[in-house]
């Protein structure tokens, strides 16, 4: 099936948490988690649909009532703690196939845990992804690390990460090193039926801050989230919710 003008972002959102009970509805400054994700979605003007999927008719409700759609309920099997999110985006795609529907340019997995991603960010990625016709997009965040600084640990003995750098090289000779945030994924349907991932070889970074990359999973991570929340609004650089 050939692919159609557009994205559609994927909101996957399922009852089970083990960090925060009822995690994507808890209130996080005023509203439920998972609206932030939509909400941004909807105001980036990159979207085309909003999809939630997710097993739980709260969620369902909560997430049309933000403007999501909602058009079918999550299979169990597809909701265990062991699955993981790209398998439901590959059955929302298998869902869109099934109903006749032509694929999207992009598929864009958005998670609720990271409600302080901007509208800017998700059209930002979308821009890269049409701009250099990327197979994948995927946001990632400066570590403000160097191969030098990172080792593995077992048992308190340390081990360089990468065993072939110069122990003593200088920063400025050496790359910097950028982490995988878990805030917006992006690629062709194509692709991810090949693949079966969001990480393919030869896919493409967009850089977001640390404050922008917090990744809430437990009730530490909510509370710092909130404050930069509030940060964020005292420096006008955010976009502030009514």
């Amino acid at each position: 099936m050939s692919e159609a003008h557009g994205i559609i972002a994927v909101i996957p959102a399922r009852s089970g948490s083990k960090g925060i009970r009822g995690k994507n509805v808890t209130n996080f400054c005023g509203e439920p988690l998972i609206t932030w994700s939509i909400k941004a979605a909807l105001a980036s003007n990159a979207i085309d649909r909003v999809i939630v999927s997710t097993d739980c008719e709260e969620i369902a409700a909560i997430s049309r009532e933000a403007g999501a759609e909602v058009p079918f309920i999550r299979p169990r099997e597809l909701a265990e703690d062991q699955v993981h999110a790209v398998h439901v985006i590959l059955h929302v795609i298998e869902w869109l196939v099934m109903r006749g529907s032509a694929l999207p340019e992009g598929i864009m997995m958005l998670l609720p845990t990271s409600p302080l991603r901007q509208a800017a960010d998700i059209s930002g990625a979308v821009d890269l992804f049409r701009a250099r016709k990327a197979l994948a997009v995927i946001s990632v965040t400066d570590l403000g690390k160097y191969p030098t600084n990172l080792r593995f640990m077992a048992d308190h003995r340390l081990s360089m990460t990468f065993s072939e750098v110069d122990k003593n090289a200088q920063r400025q000779g050496l790359n910097k090193l950028y982490g995988v945030n878990g805030s917006i994924f992006l690629a062709r349907p194509h692709a991810l039926k090949t693949y079966g991932t969001f990480h393919i070889e030869g896919a493409l970074g967009y850089l977001m801050d640390q404050i922008r990359s917090v990744d809430i999973n437990d009730p530490a991570d909510l509370e710092l989230a909130a404050q930069f929340y509030e940060l964020l609004k005292m420096t006008s650089s955010i976009e502030v919710k009514s």
